[in-house]
């Protein structure tokens, strides 16, 4: 019979991770609600690591998002390389720094702080919710970062910049515009631009976890057992 001492001797690396994550995202908020004039650039560095650690969920441990971002949200017949493959993830991925440098560069610009904190935010909805309901499961790699660490540490950066000034209507259309920039040429046009059916930059098993079935077989599957 499996006990805890058992589970723990296995999994408590990963533990401690989740732990660390969960107190550093609470001692940011505590902080942040007793002092809301929180250093911004500081904040930004937070987040510009949180991104990192939320890469390492997502492709690393358990690192299977790849996988399972081709078969659910893009239904792919060849989710190795098809239409997200490694070329495409990497471009894609190395462009997020960009949108966490420039606050820490310019931490006094509030639209070029306001859209990573609104993105790491939105990164918990996406994987806490989106993700898991077109994958009919409860989990999806990237999503204890997000809520843990993006979360609080966006809270607190919108507190931080509010703090220091008004949030008028001007610095969240040129957010919004910043973000949506950045989606689209950081994003979205590095895995378009890679897609292709023949790539070779094929998506190593443990990056496709359970994903990596066709849905033709299933479907065969499924009508032979009728």
């Amino acid at each position: 019979m499996s006990t805890f001492g058992d589970f723990y001797r296995k999994q408590w690396p990963r533990v401690g991770a989740v732990t660390a994550m969960a107190l550093g995202g609470a001692s940011v908020l505590v902080a942040s609600a007793k002092k809301p004039e929180l250093n911004v650039r500081a904040l930004s560095v937070m987040n510009s690591v949180a991104m990192s650690a939320h890469q390492y969920e997502e492709y690393v441990d358990p690192g299977y998002f790849p996988g399972m971002a081709n078969r659910t949200m893009f239904k792919s017949d060849q989710p190795r390389n098809w239409p997200m493959n490694t070329q495409g993830l990497m471009c894609a991925n190395v462009g997020f720094s960009a949108l966490y440098v420039l606050p820490i560069l310019f931490p006094k610009v509030k639209w070029l702080a306001l859209p990573a904190a609104a993105l790491g935010i939105f990164q918990a909805f996406g994987h806490g919710v989106l993700m898991p309901r077109m994958a009919h499961t409860t989990y999806s790699p990237g999503f204890l970062t997000s809520f843990l660490l993006h979360v609080p540490v966006g809270i607190a950066t919108i507190r931080a910049i509010h703090a220091k000034g008004p949030i008028t209507g001007g610095d969240v259309a040129k957010s919004a515009g910043a973000l949506a920039t950045f989606l689209v040429a950081g994003v979205v046009a590095p895995n378009y631009l890679a897609a292709d059916r023949n790539s070779p930059y094929v998506i190593p098993d443990e990056q496709m976890g359970k994903y990596d079935v066709e849905p033709a077989a299933e479907e065969s599957g499924a009508e032979a057992a009728k």
